[in-house]
């Protein structure tokens, strides 16, 4: 009897295990997407698969966007390069600025320049450029289209995406049960957009007002004359409990005064994935993960297997003794203002719009340091 009662018992938990893996297999699938294969009108023949090497590198491109369904949804306001690097023991979080000009493939053959944080939007179009290249069309496109545009500009190559909206965002974080942020600053930003503005909202100006207002100014100095769209944020310094709207609304805060701007910005965005990544290597995540699949089936897309998500799964652990080494391209280093042909603010590399070379090199340094020689004595 015992022993039928065991059986029964471990058949119950593998038809549980069974049944929770077709479910998060089927939820996934939603998520998962492959790349089209360019069409080369060239038959390739198989060739062996190399035996991995346990210490190569790897990268991960996590593109975070508004979604929704106003104008520029599909825009990346958030690009960051996660490079894991078992070797040195350590994870680089490299900034991408979003007004990086790059050239991307938006034809056969043409190159067209824009900024780079249209690449997904443009990859993942299904009405404009529709002769671009096949591997950049369909759903993977759009990560597509910023990989390989992003290897091209960092000197490295970028093995997988990650693409989320705003409310994947959120829901991430809220499943976690919030993140621990360290403030590095305080700061106050007055300028926050409300999340359901009313697009034509006049705060109580006329229309021609409004139209005197547009004709002689732009920006900031423009969005401080409509006071009533915005919301004024505040963050004191330290390490604070953030719940998911309120991590959002510090990674995207750009108006403060004292901590504005699309750099800032970045350096705020590396601290809330450092605070994600510690958050999910100090609770037992397995419990979470069919809700967390559940809720982010419809605002994701990777090209993340669920074999590729397995084995970083399963070097967690490993992962979370690893030194972060947060670094962004700015003008400080190798980037430098100017403007397009059509008079857009870009980001330009140092060396001229397509030479990525002092790119390259820097980030190459960062994560192979080159150890000064000795100098003989004497």
């Amino acid at each position: 009897m015992a022993r039928k009662k065991t059986l029964i018992i471990i058949s119950l938990v593998l038809l549980l295990i069974s049944a929770t893996s077709i479910f998060i297999f089927s939820k996934y699938q939603r998520v998962f997407v492959t790349p089209s294969s360019p069409k080369t009108g060239i038959i390739e023949l198989p060739v062996a698969t190399p035996t991995p090497n346990p210490l190569a590198p790897f990268s991960v491109l996590f593109l975070g966007y508004a979604g929704g369904n106003h104008d520029g949804a599909l825009l990346t306001d958030s690009i960051i390069l996660t490079r894991i690097q078992p070797e040195t023991q350590q994870i680089f979080l490299i900034s991408v600025p979003r007004d990086l000009w790059v050239y991307l493939p938006l034809a056969q053959d043409e190159l067209i320049p824009y900024k780079i944080n249209s690449a997904y939007a443009w990859g993942s179009s299904t009405t404009q450029y529709l002769d671009r290249p096949s591997q950049y069309t369909g759903k993977a496109g759009g990560g597509q289209m910023a990989k390989n545009t992003l290897s091209k500009v960092l000197g490295v190559p970028v093995d997988n995406f990650v693409a989320l909206d705003f409310q994947a965002f959120v829901k991430t974080i809220d499943i976690l049960g919030g993140i621990n942020v360290n403030v590095q600053k305080s700061f106050e930003d007055p300028l926050y957009p409300l999340e359901d503005p009313e697009i034509n909202q006049t705060c109580g100006k006329s229309e021609e007002e409004i139209a005197a207002l547009t004709a002689t100014m732009s920006g900031t100095k423009l969005e401080e004359q409509f006071p009533c769209r915005y919301e004024t944020l505040s963050f004191e310094r330290g390490v604070q409990l953030m719940d998911g709207i309120t991590a959002l609304k510090f990674a995207r805060s750009r108006h403060s005064p004292t901590d504005g701007g699309d750099y800032n910005r970045s350096a705020r965005q590396r601290l809330v994935i450092e605070a994600i990544k510690d958050r999910v290597f100090s609770i037992n995540f397995l419990p979470k993960a069919i809700p967390f699949v559940n809720t982010l089936s419809y605002h994701l897309l990777t090209d993340l297997s669920l074999n590729d998500l397995q084995k970083l799964i399963l070097k967690a652990e490993e992962y979370r003794q690893y030194e972060i080494v947060s670094y962004a391209l700015t003008e400080e280093n190798v980037l430098t203002q100017s403007r397009s042909a059509n008079g857009q603010f870009i980001l330009a590399p140092k060396m001229g719009e397509t030479d990525y070379s002092q790119i390259h090199q820097t980030l190459s340094e960062l994560f192979y340091p080159i150890t000064p020689t000795p100098s003989p004595d004497l």
